[in-house]
């Protein structure tokens, strides 16, 4: 998430930036600091003026007296935006401040060195306090200072702001505490703002496979992608992915190979379209149904026409996963026609890449019933291992994805 389409800088009656805030709702709801507002001379019930960061657009807001928490308690200011939101403009996902301690953030506010470009913040939560009685998240960062009060603060683990910041440490006679900050997580910001939605996304899939739309969170499985990846620069026509049950195939081709694809991995890549399905016992309907029409008749001619509806993609690649399930579940009639299928679209000269996910277990059975496509396992296949190396399972744990090209 970029939070910076939601951020705005607070403007004192002479045009100075003196702080941050954040869109938190569609019809203009805003969150900074108290002691913000007040540094801009304003209070409950009176106006400041405010620049959207992203777009650079100037607008009023008025001070929200039931959203307004003093400087010295909560230090909390809603604003209500006098007109709508720039195009441009989104609010921020709020997620909850409970159980991040050790998580990494990032944040973006407006100190003097940069008061309108907006200077980058990083570092990582440490955990929950109470200062005056007010419960806060405490924070390490080397670049929080003054003129980051009011910034959001972005959770890169759940991908959800979890707070505002609100004061820095002042380091002791020894130079300690010099990078401690301190936020008002958002459960705070929904108690003044009733209205205001948390709404963490969780990273961890349990035994469900993660999908193209999981990719932010699938690491430690480079090694075996990047196999994957080279199998499809000498072979771009065919790849089978075969391993163990459990040993994360379907993750691998749909987390962590398709996305590398849309990054362009593979020479034009990222002009490919890609179709998932999963065959079972009716794996015609299973295509018509991802856009394949009459698949069943011919499925060259539904590749060729879903090329032709798809100007900006140049090939279609079609991922048939656990295609185990068709050895097993489908008559036999329809499974064989279905593999003839396979192997004729395979010999026309349509840009078309098949991508069948396999148990290993089945391996034998799939060649002798679809022996013709021998020729091609033989060109194009990777074997995933079944245990998992020590470094990947560290970087599975602590979500770091190493890097190759």
């Amino acid at each position: 998430m970029d939070i910076t389409t939601g951020i705005v800088r607070i403007l004192n009656p002479v045009g100075q930036t003196i702080g941050a805030g954040f869109v938190l709702t569609d019809d203009g709801l805003i969150a900074t600091c108290a002691h913000v507002i007040e540094s801009a001379g304003a209070g409950p019930g009176e106006t400041v003026c405010l620049i959207f960061h992203h777009t650079g657009n100037k607008a009023n807001a008025t001070i929200e007296p039931e959203g307004w928490r003093e400087s010295e308690a909560e230090d909390i200011a809603i604003l209500r935006l006098v007109g709508h939101l720039p195009d441009e403009v989104a609010p921020v996902l709020l997620g909850t401040g409970v159980g991040t301690a050790n998580h990494p953030i990032q944040t973006c506010g407006f100190p003097d060195l940069s008061p309108e470009g907006g200077l980058l913040g990083d570092g990582h939560i440490l955990g929950e306090i109470t200062m005056r009685g007010v419960r806060v998240l405490q924070l390490s960062s080397p670049q929080i200072t003054p003129g980051f009060s009011g910034a959001p603060v972005l959770d890169t683990v759940t991908r959800r702001v979890v707070g505002m910041v609100t004061s820095i440490a002042v380091p002791d006679q020894y130079g300690r505490l010099a990078e401690t900050t301190f936020i008002t997580p958002t459960e705070t910001l929904r108690a003044v703002c009733p209205v205001l939605q948390l709404s963490d996304l969780c990273p961890y899939r349990s035994l469900e496979a993660f999908t193209e739309a999981d990719a932010e969170f699938f690491f430690g499985r480079e090694r075996v992608v990047a196999r994957l990846v080279e199998s499809l620069r000498r072979e771009p026509r065919f790849l089978a992915v075969l391993g163990p049950s459990g040993s994360g195939k379907s993750s691998l081709v749909q987390a962590g190979l398709i996305p590398h694809l849309s990054r362009g991995a593979v020479l034009g890549s990222d002009r490919w379209g890609v179709i998932v399905a999963r065959p079972a016992d009716q794996p015609f309907y299973q295509l018509e149904t991802q856009g394949l029409t009459s698949a069943q008749e011919d499925l060259a001619g539904a590749s060729q026409a879903w090329l032709e509806s798809q100007e900006d993609r140049e090939r279609l690649v079609l991922v048939l996963d656990q295609i185990e399930e068709l050895m097993v579940t489908a008559p036999e009639e329809v499974r064989l026609a279905f593999l003839a299928r396979l192997m004729t679209l395979l010999v026309t000269s349509l840009p078309v890449t098949i991508v069948p996910v396999l148990r290993d277990d089945f391996y034998s059975r799939f060649v002798r019933e679809a022996t013709a496509l021998l020729p091609w396992l033989e060109r194009g296949l990777v074997n995933v291992p079944s245990m998992l190396t020590r470094a990947e399972l560290q970087d599975i744990i602590e979500g770091q994805p190493a890097l190759w090209v």
